[in-house]
């Protein structure tokens, strides 16, 4: 068996599903030993999209594991939940605690990222360091990339028909990329699986996502997060970019906060861009002594088990 083979086999993802509560399940996908990288998807995407970085990490001496919130990709949608952004950060902490984690490195994109700093201020015993992927931190889940699946949902669900879906949901992605190239058939096939599946369940969920009320805000507890946090922007114009708005509170209460640009990116610079991604969380988790080594890029082919990536529920 060659040293590639073996070196695949190491990298290949568990799904292992983690019910926080009574119908609320996760869907987790874990590989590799070491420290924890907990890696968080935006409402967009799903475990599959974070494939090209994991090989990596894992050659650096990290365990990467996905954790996709409730109501994204293929953890459970059930309708009476809590889908209030600080209720998800309290879920990622059951899931970690379950796993007996702590001190990781939790990387968000878009959305996710808002979970990921009330984690940090809620269970700083959790959370090492944070890379947010396009995200900063949003005071509600009704943020416009939410409002926009639920038009796109309410849109296909009175027309009909996965055609219109598939070509509706390709064209959002190709405005929020930099560089729309990571689009092919494949890749959308994946992302839209578990929505495919049961439209009516992910209107339910997205709907109960916008309708939810925080029980605190978050820019008032920002200076309660000790750990760094680095934010990746895409400068590439896109859809979704961050603005002043967003960024001003980030910059003026994190005590530990800075900014790295991706030239030519936009929203998925973990799918345009992923070695750039690999960069930042190595190169965060060596200084705060999480990993051994930064591998330069992923042996060509690799991308991890697709079927346990593929946001399987």
């Amino acid at each position: 068996m060659s040293a590639l083979i073996l070196f695949l086999m190491m990298s290949l993802g568990t799904a292992c599903p983690q019910e926080v509560r009574t119908g609320e399940i996760l869907n987790v996908v874990t590989a590799g030993d070491g420290p924890a990288v907990v890696l968080l998807p935006g409402l967009s995407g799903c475990a599959y999209g974070y494939r090209q970085i994991l090989v990596p990490l894992q050659a650096a001496g990290l365990r990467t594991v996905i954790i996709e919130p409730l109501g994204y990709g293929g953890s459970s949608r059930p309708r009476q939940a809590d889908y209030s952004l600080t209720a998800q950060a309290d879920r990622i902490a059951a899931v970690l605690d379950s796993l007996q984690l702590k001190d990781c490195l939790v990387v968000g994109h878009g959305l996710a990222a808002s979970m990921a700093l009330r984690l940090a201020y809620r269970r700083a015993d959790l959370v090492a360091g944070i890379v947010s992927i396009e995200g900063a931190g949003a005071e509600s889940a009704a943020t416009p990339g939410v409002t926009g699946a639920l038009k796109l949902g309410g849109l296909v669900a009175k027309l009909g028909g996965g055609r219109i879906l598939r070509d509706k949901y390709a064209a959002s992605l190709a405005k929020a990329s930099g560089d729309p190239a990571w689009i092919d058939r494949r890749t959308l096939g994946r992302y839209l699986r578990n929505i495919d599946r049961d439209m009516s369940a992910f209107i339910t969920a997205v709907k109960a996502m916008a309708a939810a009320k925080e029980p605190e805000a978050l820019h008032a507890n920002l200076g309660r997060i000790g750990c760094p946090v680095r934010l990746m922007i895409g400068t590439a114009p896109h859809d979704g970019r961050l603005d002043e708005s967003d960024l001003a509170p980030l910059r003026q209460e994190l005590p530990d906060f800075r900014e790295i640009p991706v030239s030519g990116a936009g929203h998925f610079i973990f799918e345009e861009q992923p070695q750039a991604v690999v960069t930042q969380i190595t190169a965060l988790a060596e200084s705060i002594g999480r990993a051994a080594a930064t591998p330069d890029t992923a042996p060509e082919g690799a991308s991890g088990n697709e079927e346990d990536l593929a946001c399987a529920r």
